[in-house]
């Protein structure tokens, strides 16, 4: 499930392109302490840059290169006014639907036709 940003969770939640913070920059995510992981919504977060301000710890270079890619992914986002809602990334309408969940178990997995070696039909 996935939603339109304003109100979820900067450090936690999929709102850049999908993913979180923590799957694009792990070591980044880590120097964030949870409290502020819990707290910071994407909107504060995004504002006059907050986001930055929540990372403590030993910044090391690898953090810092996540730092500058993350930056990268989000320095042009612009929220809308509108209200957040909830899609079902699974369906083409964004809707779930038990049989979309149920094709949704099968994502990426391979066809494999070997029951023919075993069953006439």
């Amino acid at each position: 499930v996935s939603w339109e940003r304003r109100a979820g969770r900067i450090w936690e939640d999929r709102w850049i392109d999908g993913r979180s913070v923590r799957e694009i920059a792990p070591h980044l995510y880590a120097c964030v302490p949870k409290r502020h992981r819990k707290l910071q919504t994407v909107a504060g977060g995004l504002l006059a840059n907050r986001w930055a301000e929540d990372i403590r710890g030993v910044v090391g270079l690898q953090e810092i290169g996540q730092y500058l890619q993350l930056w990268h992914k989000i320095e042009h986002t612009t929220l809308s006014a509108e209200p957040d809602r909830l899609t079902w990334k699974w369906s083409t309408n964004g809707i779930y639907s038990a049989k979309s969940a149920y094709l949704a178990t099968f994502h990426g997995s391979i066809a494999c036709d070997a029951w023919k070696l075993t069953w006439k039909c």
